[in-house]
């Protein structure tokens, strides 16, 4: 469990049992937890909400992951903000970083899923600098 403040957590998949289940682990965690199930309502969340964690997937109809990162990575709180892309598709690293993403995991692959978001979450967010893409 997490010590100290309960660290924003922002939980952004189109297919809600997974993103319920990202959640509760999050808040098993200690984690302070919102879901969304699709990119424009993560940005409406994001926008008063100010998560330092967002786990977001990248294959949604409408507004796909890429876009919903790069919109969110233009807010001031998310400067300081990790985002993981949370995919079940192959996602090249290059393109992710491009978006805005501090790491890429896989949906099918739980427990390195599970452990980078952890890490995440026990740093407070943010304290990992975020690669730049070009």
């Amino acid at each position: 469990m997490i010590d100290q403040r309960l660290v924003k957590c922002l939980v952004v998949d189109d297919d809600h049992d997974a993103a319920d289940v990202v959640g509760h682990f999050l808040k098993i965690m200690g984690g302070d937890v919102r879901i969304a199930y699709g990119g424009q309502e993560a940005v409406d969340i994001a926008s008063h909400y100010e998560p330092r964690v967002v786990v977001l997937d990248i294959n949604m109809p409408a507004m796909d992951g890429y876009e919903t990162c790069r919109i969110l990575r233009q807010q001031g709180w998310s400067r300081d903000a990790v985002f993981i892309a949370y995919t079940g598709t192959p996602t090249p690293q290059a393109a992710a970083v491009a978006a805005g993403f501090d790491r890429v995991v896989s949906k099918g692959d739980s427990p390195i899923v599970f452990e980078t978001i952890l890490k995440a979450l026990l740093s407070g967010g943010g304290t990992t600098p975020r690669p730049t893409g070009e």
